[in-house]
């Protein structure tokens, strides 16, 4: 295995997430390749004369996902491991496989919030798809946070 794509939300989640990656890496002296999926909106709002395009929130927002990603990366680095990072806008399941090809990405590390399954039918989950429409093995990695807060 030479390339991981590890996409993150740039929650509490994710460092978990790249965590469980960085250990996948070490064992098989692969690359770790971060992807944010900013959404499309990003740079809209909603003002007195309906929606709104601002270029500099949206350029203000992705630079701000860009610092948070460099910050991962420099973590990852510091633990011996190459690592490099994206920031891509987009619909996260089309990016993330987009990207998986594009990068030639041997296996793709993904977070899963742990969402019921009457959540993922009316809403949807970018697990789910990745997995289901994935050419290349998915390492799922479940928030464990999440599930133990619902039993307290």
């Amino acid at each position: 295995m030479k390339k991981i794509l590890v996409p993150v939300d740039l929650s509490e989640f994710s460092k978990e997430i790249i965590d469980g990656a960085l250990n996948l890496a070490k064992l098989t002296d692969a690359e770790l390749i971060l992807l944010n999926v900013a959404s499309l909106d990003i740079g809209f709002i909603i003002g007195d004369v309906g929606f709104q395009y601002l270029p500099q929130l949206e350029h203000t927002a992705l630079e701000n996902d860009a610092m948070m990603l460099n910050n991962f990366t420099d973590y990852i680095n510091l633990k011996d491991v190459k690592c490099k990072s994206l920031v891509k806008q987009g619909v996260p399941v089309d990016v993330i496989l987009e990207q998986a090809e594009k990068q030639n990405a041997d296996c793709i590390v993904i977070g899963s919030r742990g969402h019921g399954s009457l959540y993922e039918v009316l809403v949807g989950s970018v697990c789910h798809d990745v997995i289901k429409y994935s050419n290349i093995p998915v390492y799922v990695i479940p928030n464990n946070k999440e599930k133990e807060e619902k039993s307290e």
